[in-house]
């Protein structure tokens, strides 16, 4: 079945010129200038205080040097204290400043923060607080996921779908980022795929973001036709593959997002077979409770405590232990906690075998 993709229409219409990059070039040095220009720790929300400034903006001033708080930024700490950010927004600096203080210090969290130096029209730069994520949010950077684009497609046909040429020229180039996200759509249309006499280009959508405001995202399809304004017709065969900024998400990304991203890239997608197995190990069952399953792993080679590590592993990677799939991805993510290397290549192993049996 053929399905139409509007993702990239979406951000064709909605990014404005300065989001707009011509080429993954030109996106790398402006993620990579961010990157640089950025910093993060973690700290405890009652030990930060706000302050309203005389230009009427809110200021974040802990034991380090202000900050200004961004639209999204005011957003996240609204939501750490509980508190409407469009009602905050509605009032005076010093209202919100005095709304602001009081939930930070009757907070018992603590945020990562994101930190950027940014530069104005005046040529001096500011420092600004970019994001309030959860204490164990683990980021990806947009540079990093830029610079992985830019390895995999390096010397090949992939390239940015033609635009409009008339007055929306320049809007939308297929490439964006923001101060809060990144997405990178792509074409080949040279090495095409045949699939039942037809032939079809290949594409991708590739999203991430280091606020907070998504996660990194990796969609792969075939397609028949891509219009100016970046609708994709007919496409099929997509798969799409999320990772969410948990505190194993650098790992994960090198793991799925840019292994998926070089097979596609270079056609060298997973046949038929081995989607097929991907398919059945998500939906073979190995209980219906940890206690079942780990009754059923210990009689095929893995401990008690293997099991229970994987399982809660899984559950933390949204992948259900209690398929054979999930299983497997919580017995690999367990694995790299374990310091002794023959130790875990051993139980990465056993793994990679649980996934080849199926347990049917």
């Amino acid at each position: 079945m053929t399905i139409n993709l509007v993702q990239a229409h979406e951000q064709w219409m909605k990014r404005s010129p300065d989001e707009s990059f011509k080429s993954l070039e030109d996106l790398f040095a402006f993620t990579s200038s961010r990157k640089d220009n950025s910093s993060q720790s973690v700290r405890d929300l009652r030990d930060l205080n706000i302050e309203a400034t005389s230009s009427g903006s809110l200021v974040l001033n802990g034991s380090e040097r202000p900050a200004a708080l961004t639209h999204w930024s005011l957003g996240q700490l609204a939501s750490h204290i509980g508190a409407p950010a469009s009602y905050l927004r509605s009032l005076s600096p010093e209202l919100a400043q005095e709304c602001l203080e009081y939930g930070i210090k009757n907070s018992e969290k603590s945020c990562n923060l994101l930190y950027r130096m940014e530069g104005n029209s005046n040529g001096n730069s500011s420092r600004v607080a970019a994001a309030f994520t959860g204490p164990v949010y683990g980021r990806i950077w947009d540079a990093d996921v830029v610079g992985q684009l830019m390895e995999a497609t390096d010397g090949s046909s992939w390239k940015t779908p033609a635009e409009l040429s008339d007055e929306h020229s320049g809007r939308g180039t297929g490439l964006y980022a923001s101060d809060r996200d990144m997405f990178a759509f792509m074409v080949n249309e040279e090495d095409a795929v045949d699939v039942d006499g037809a032939k079809l280009g290949r594409g991708f959508f590739c999203w991430n973001s280091e606020t907070g405001s998504s996660t990194f995202g990796l969609m792969t399809f075939l397609y028949n036709y891509v219009c100016a304004n970046h609708i994709v017709w007919g496409a099929e065969q997509v798969n799409e593959i999320n990772i969410y900024h948990r505190s194993r998400a650098q790992w994960n990304f090198a793991r799925d997002g840019i292994s998926l991203l070089d097979r596609f890239v270079r056609n060298t997608a997973m046949s038929d077979d081995i989607r097929a197995m991907v398919k059945t190990t998500r939906s073979t069952q190995l209980g219906d409770d940890l206690e079942y399953v780990t009754k059923r792993l210990t009689n095929n080679r893995f401990t008690k405590s293997e099991v229970e590590n994987a399982w809660d592993a899984a559950k933390a990677q949204d992948e259900d232990p209690k398929t054979v799939w999930g299983m497997v991805q919580g017995l690999t993510a367990a694995a790299q906690g374990i310091s002794h290397i023959d130790k875990r290549v051993n139980l990465e192993r056993r793994a990679g075998k649980l996934l080849e049996t199926r347990m049917s």
